[in-house]
């Protein structure tokens, strides 16, 4: 793998620390908000304004250094065409998958939280994923008008929002509700992205990457996975993820 491919893999990597940002400044935020003395103010407020700013960067450099887009490369991000077909067949296949995990949770009564669906701060929650998934969509420079009126994007797109919805019950819902239980607040978000990172291994292997790009991949679903775990930490809620997971695997698939 050339320098020149690591180098088309940034913006990916910039869209992950951008959620992130935008998250954990919804949790300081929501710290300011309840803050009972003037010094908890003050550290909420220096802490909203250093993650705006770590927003601000990872969102301007994408875009300054690719204004039509990353050069994504076939072997990492293979090109796809998606019907109904497709679509309903991802959709059927996501819904077995997390199936098991919702009727565990339903069994041993362990409420909705155990999946990271929660009831407060739901709706701005979802509201800051909408704007990152846009945010998202600059920075990987899909602003295409021609992309996104295409079925087979939408098709894709429906596809993906079930991908982003499993993959999140599952390893920032489930997986990191259950090792939070029995691990610090950083080894639980570590063990969840090596988690995450891991089960992605053999989709890796049948698109025939080589050991470099293997290795290269893992990395990169690993900062994916401790950002997205540190982001359901503040954001508290899956769906905002969710919806910012299938955004990006749009943008990063097609």
């Amino acid at each position: 793998m050339t320098a020149a491919e690591l180098i088309a893999l940034l913006p990916a990597v910039a869209c992950m620390v951008f959620t992130l940002a935008a998250f954990m400044a919804f949790g300081a935020w929501r710290e300011l908000r309840n803050a009972c003395d003037i010094d908890h103010r003050q550290r909420a407020k220096r802490r909203i304004a250093t993650l705006a700013l770590l927003g601000l960067i990872a969102f301007a450099a994408p875009i300054l250094l690719w204004p039509q887009g990353p050069p994504l490369q076939d072997s990492l991000a293979p090109h796809a065409s998606y019907d109904a077909k497709s679509a309903l067949f991802q959709l059927a296949l996501s819904a077995s998958i997390v199936a098991p995990f919702v009727a565990w949770v339903i069994w041993r009564r362990l409420g909705a939280s155990a999946l990271g669906l929660g009831t407060q701060d739901a709706i701005p929650s979802l509201a800051i994923g909408v704007g990152v998934s846009l945010a998202c969509v600059a920075m990987l420079g899909k602003l295409s008008m021609s992309f996104w009126s295409s079925p087979s994007t939408w098709w894709l797109l429906l596809a993906m929002l079930g991908v982003g919805a499993t993959e999140e019950l599952i390893f920032r819902g489930f997986v990191l509700h259950a090792l939070a239980k029995r691990l610090s607040r950083l080894a639980a978000e570590a063990w969840s992205a090596a988690i995450f990172s891991v089960v992605h291994t053999p989709q890796r292997l049948v698109l025939g990457m080589s050991i470099t790009e293997l290795a290269v991949s893992l990395a990169i679903l690993f900062i994916w996975g401790w950002c997205y775990a540190a982001a359901m930490r503040k954001g508290k809620h899956v769906p905002g993820l969710a919806l910012v997971h299938a955004i990006a695997n749009v943008c990063l698939v097609s």
